[in-house]
């Protein structure tokens, strides 16, 4: 049963594919508000070719995705991917669309908190409540100074949103914390783990924040599998470069994004993972074919040779590159 307003989108008759596709990323449109350090968004390719995803396009992303409907069930749906989702003017009805489709799923929503206006908490509450979802709140810095050199939004008024936002949930949400001020290689250090958890239990104290539900997540960022070029706050420092060898003679290769994930670009194209900002591995797009069909393709057949290393690959492949398989 659907709720007011939302629309079922019909199922559509095919074969269950081989493929058990748990989890979903979906970019409905290319803009953040944000420019993270460690984040390759203001030199990527959907930056600079902006959009939307049609409503038409949205639709026939929903419908390709119910074969899977099993696993995607028992994992979740994440209407973002590479940028920030409570920009788009549209979200709250595309989450109504996704519990639509999926009831069982999880609906996971990134943010970096700047938009997370006292309107938006209020929805985001009526819109989880009693299904399975998560929040995640990116907030990358202990003060005003680490957190705007990090990620280059205001201090003050994201800190007020999520204070705002965790009193107001009173553990209603299932909320993430998330802060990430060391590099993944040890090198490169702008708070640490402890000074991150300790921030946080004073604000809990300070602000009489109930923690249930509450997740402090202190983690330690990676380089996007070598994706930071730009000199801005030398960004570019921050990559690790090659770290492994993937093909026939080497050791076999797996990565849960290309048989258990699906990443899809504003304009339909497929990507490879939530990597490969640049656009890199270039994929067929939805607009072309149903899903089933590109599971089905050459294409996603010569993706799959390449990652697992039974054949060979381009010596700059990304998944050689990357120090974070499966995310």
């Amino acid at each position: 049963m659907t709720r007011p307003g939302a629309q079922a989108l019909p199922l559509i008759p095919t074969l269950r594919p081989k493929v058990q596709i748990r989890n979903v990323q979906i970019q409905t449109h290319s803009r953040c508000n944000a420019d993270c350090v460690f984040c390759p968004y203001s030199e990527s390719e959907h930056y600079e070719n902006p959009g939307t995803m049609p409503d038409e396009l949205w639709e026939k992303v929903l419908r390709d995705l119910t074969p899977f409907a099993e696993g995607i069930n028992r994992g979740k749906v994440c209407p973002y991917l590479m940028q920030e989702p409570l920009i788009d003017k549209s979200i709250f009805e595309k989450i109504e669309q996704i519990y639509s489709v999926f009831p069982q799923t999880c609906v996971e929503i990134s943010t970096n908190g700047a938009a997370l206006t006292e309107r938006v908490v209020a929805r985001l509450i009526e819109l989880f409540r009693g299904r399975r979802h998560e929040l995640w709140v990116s907030h990358h810095g202990i003060d005003a100074e680490t957190l705007e050199h990090i990620m280059k939004i205001n201090y003050k008024q994201a800190h007020a949103n999520l204070i705002n936002l965790l009193k107001t949930s009173e553990g209603q949400l299932k909320v993430k914390i998330r802060g990430a001020g060391e590099s993944r290689d040890g090198k490169h250090r702008y708070f640490s783990r402890e000074a991150y958890l300790d921030y946080w239990k004073q604000n809990f104290c300070e602000y009489g924040i109930n923690p249930r539900n509450i997740h402090v997540d202190a983690f330690t960022f990676h380089d996007r599998a070598g994706g930071l070029h730009r000199m801005d706050r030398d960004a570019y420092k921050l990559n690790i470069g090659k770290i492994r060898d993937i093909g026939p003679g080497h050791q076999p290769f797996h990565c849960q994004r290309i048989d258990e994930w699906i990443h899809i670009m504003h304009d339909g194209r497929i990507r490879i993972c939530c990597m490969d900002y640049h656009g890199e591995v270039e994929l067929p797009s939805l607009q072309d074919m149903t899903l089933v069909e590109y599971f089905e393709s050459d294409a996603y057949r010569k993706l799959v040779g390449m990652v697992t290393g039974r054949e060979e690959s381009p010596e700059d492949f990304i998944c050689k590159r990357c120090v974070s398989p499966g995310g």
